[in-house]
Formats: C-alpha cells, sequence, structure tokens
C-alpha cells in the first residue's frame, strides 16, 4: 500500500465570511442581553449628534392636545440636547426645553 499525502483542507472565502458573521452576531446578542436592549438601540441611534429635544417637544404637544393627563403629568421622558441628558422628567417638567404648559391638565 502507498503513503497518500493529504494536505490539509482549505478554507473557502464563504466559510471565513460565515465566521466572521457569527462571531459578529454572538458580540451583538451578548452586549444585547448583558446591558439591556434599550441601551443598546440609544447607543446605535445616538451617533448624529443624540439630541431628541424636538422629537420630546412634539410628543408632549399631543399628550397635551388630546388631554392625556398621565401622558404629560406622569410618564417620564429623557430629553437629549446633544451635550447633556435629562432623565426621569414629565413633560409638565420639560416648559424650559419649549414644551408648552398644558393649562390646568396636571392640577
Amino acid at each position: 500500500m502507498g503513503v497518500i499525502n493529504k494536505k490539509g483542507q482549505e478554507m473557502t472565502l464563504g466559510t471565513i465570511i460565515a465566521i466572521v458573521l457569527g462571531i459578529a452576531v454572538l458580540v451583538f446578542l451578548i452586549f444585547g442581553f448583558s446591558t439591556g436592549w434599550n441601551n443598546l438601540w440609544d447607543r446605535i441611534t445616538q451617533f448624529g449628534g443624540g439630541s431628541n429635544v424636538d422629537t420630546v417637544v412634539q410628543a408632549c404637544a399631543l399628550k397635551c392636545s388630546v388631554g392625556d393627563k398621565y401622558g404629560f403629568c406622569t410618564e417620564t421622558r429623557t430629553l437629549k440636547n446633544g451635550t447633556a441628558t435629562i432623565s426621569d422628567n414629565a413633560c409638565k417638567d420639560l416648559t424650559s426645553y419649549g414644551v408648552a404648559n398644558c393649562g390646568t391638565l396636571c392640577e
């Protein structure tokens, strides 16, 4: 019997790409489960400066216009103005950022 010379099997480019993608997905899942999915989403979406003042002002105006007492007076929001983050404030507490006063809704 002759000796068969076997070389190591070469990895294809597709296999290498699949391994890299698998590792990336695994890291993404570990990071998401360990830090919380909301925190992960905030980190992903805040690359452009991180200001959400206009969005919060519009949401508060909508809550006021429909008379949503809980949404305007109690529900807390996180406002980001690009340099600072103001957390755990209801719309009624954010008038210095352009949120209009909603009259007697919170009384």
